[in-house]
């Protein structure tokens, strides 16, 4: 599956990255892994309400709202758990 990023998820992902290198790593490394296996063992929820269809996948404190049709994963948001639902 080809992972394609939204410019708001790189520049959350390298905010984290300057903060917390061993999370930044963690999450780029998750994501890998759903897109090589999406069947595999992974903390999983279809989203409702204004995120409805998308997906969120849960690692460690941090949330990444993604969307994977067919051969292609797209990465909306990369946030803190606490921060991740309101917009």
């Amino acid at each position: 599956m080809e992972i394609r990023y939204s410019d708001k998820a790189v520049k959350q992902i390298s905010k984290i990255h300057r903060g917390d290198t061993k999370s930044a790593a963690l999450i780029i490394k998750t994501i890998e892994a759903y897109a090589k296996n999406p069947s595999g063992n992974f903390d999983l929820k279809t989203l409702k309400g204004k995120y409805e269809d998308l997906k969120r996948l849960r690692i460690g404190n941090y949330r990444v709202i993604f969307d994977d049709e067919g051969r292609i994963m797209s990465i909306y948001e990369v946030k803190h758990r606490q921060e991740a639902y309101h917009d």
